[in-house]
């Protein structure tokens, strides 16, 4: 069916309300069980793919583990049949923006209307200007050399 062979992703972004729209082929897939972090990130999982990475939540643990189980099989549908050899770059799931108030690299720069969050595209972290201006190729993700945080740019360039 069309759902095994390409997965729609809305990935919306609340501060903006813009809705950019991935279609993720499912062989290049990976989902990931998330541990329960307090009562507003429950019965969540990942799905990690080169493109893009997000985490997705459930109404209870069964509809959790109902997903994760069809979304597996559908992707070891789409590889047994031979799709695409599936690739070891993948894009990392943001930490929600709520999770920070400062910077996961210095914890100097407190987030505010004027000291911005930064993603970094390698790694997810929130970050501060200083601690990202560096852009890094990263050719699963954009044609375009992207942000990343100081610490991904060095180990990307050893």
């Amino acid at each position: 069916s069309f759902f095994t062979s390409l997965m729609k992703a809305v990935v919306s972004t609340q501060s903006t309300g813009y809705n950019n729209m991935h279609l993720l082929p499912l062989d290049e897939v990976r989902i990931v069980a998330l541990d329960d972090i307090g009562p507003e990130r429950q019965n969540g999982w990942q799905i990690i793919s080169p493109r893009k990475s997000f985490n997705v939540y459930a109404a209870n643990a069964s509809e959790k583990s109902e997903w994760i189980q069809h979304l597996n099989t559908c992707i070891q549908g789409c590889q047994r049949r031979g799709a695409k050899k599936v690739t070891t770059e993948l894009a990392p799931a943001w930490i929600p923006d709520d999770a920070a108030t400062h910077c996961m690299i210095c914890s100097k720069v407190k987030f505010s209307p004027i000291n911005r969050k930064h993603h970094c595209r390698r790694c997810g972290k929130i970050v501060c200007n200083n601690c990202s201006i560096k852009r890094l190729l990263l050719p699963s993700q954009s044609a375009e050399p992207v942000r990343v945080c100081d610490p991904c740019f060095a180990e990307a360039s050893a």
